[in-house]
This record gives structure tokens, sequence and C-alpha cells, in this order.
């Protein structure tokens, strides 16, 4: 009979160590499972974060490269006006033409940032557009087109073109010719704001 008790201790022992041994390896296993998924999760995060970060930096060179490309038409196309004796509607047209674009694309700096470069922009953006025009040059204008919109007169429309020229010849663009530090410091702001580690 003691070989008989020998022999179930031992398989009890046995089945017990083999449960104690398949429950270390399950819970081994567990823990195991959840380092991974730990592990890929915290991967596919920081991989995440670098692709936004990288897709904001291609956004913002993109709006900066357009804010530069109009700013640069846009100062062309004033100093090909400021010199031209005498000023001409269609010229003051592309002027403004091209400065609504310069409008555009500083708006689309407002999107992507960041707050430096969009107040930079906005700094510029006042600077090369102002127009230092008589008072009494922008009274009769801001006359005449509330007029025109209300009735669409051709007599207004050339009146308007009348003050225009008028404008052209009396208001000063003298912002425009000076662009080299508004420039050199948008240059340098940007380059930080992409500069992002």
């Amino acid at each position: 009979m003691d070989e008989r008790w020998a022999a179930i201790a031992a398989g009890a022992v046995s089945l017990l160590g083999a449960s104690v041994g398949g429950m270390a390896a399950i819970i081994g296993a567990r823990i195991g499972a959840e380092k991974s998924a730990a592990s890929v999760l915290e991967q596919v995060s920081r991989q995440a974060h670098t692709e936004r970060t990288q897709w904001i930096r291609d956004q913002r060179a993109a709006a900066y490269e357009q804010f530069l490309s109009a700013w640069d038409a846009y100062v062309l196309a004033r100093g090909r006006f400021h010199f031209e004796r005498p000023p001409t509607y269609d010229n003051f047209r592309m002027v403004q033409e091209l400065g609504g674009s310069l409008h555009t694309a500083a708006f689309r700096i407002k999107v992507v940032g960041p707050e430096s470069v969009t107040t930079l922009a906005d700094q510029v953006l006042s600077n090369l557009t102002a127009m230092a025009i008589p008072h009494e040059v922008q009274a009769e204008w801001d006359a005449v087109l509330c007029r025109f919109r209300e009735s669409d007169d051709p007599r207004m429309q050339e009146r308007l073109i009348r003050i225009a020229e008028e404008i052209l010849y009396k208001g000063s663009w003298d912002e425009a010719i000076d662009v080299a530090p508004q420039r050199h410091r948008f240059l340098q702001t940007a380059a930080a704001a992409l500069d992002v580690s």
C-alpha cells in the first residue's frame, strides 16, 4: 500500500506542479503580450506624431512660399506702376489683384501658424499695402464707390477711374520700395518655425 500512496502522492505533486507551471506560463505570456502591445502602441503613437509634425511643416513651408511669391509679384507690379507716367487703370487693377493674392497668402499663414510668423505676415501685409492718400481724395473715393455700388451707374465707374488715377498721382507707396529688412525678418522667423524638432 505504501507504493500505491507513493504513486498517488507523486502523481498529485506532478499534477500540482504542472498546474502551477501552466499558470505561470499563462501569466508570463499575458504579461509579455501586454508589454508587446504597449510597445507597439507607443511606436504607433510616436510615428503618428512624427508624421503629423512633418505634415504641419510641409503645410507651413508651402504657405510661406506662397506668401513670398505673392509678395514678390505685388512689389514688382507696384514698382512698375510707381514709375509709370501716367499710371494706367489696367496696371492699378493688376496691383489690386496681386494685393488680393497677397492677402490670401497671408490668411493661409494664419491657418498654419505659428503665431510668430502670423504676426509678422500681418505686419508685412499692412506695410506693403498701406497707401498714404490725402483725406479729401479718400472721402471722395468712399462716397463715389458707395453710389456706384447702389446704382451701378457707368458714370460712377468713370469717376472711380478718375479718382483712382488721382490717388495714383497723389498717393504714396514708399513702404513697397524698401522691403529687404522686412523680408529678412520674415525669412528668419519662417525658418525658425520650420525648424521644429
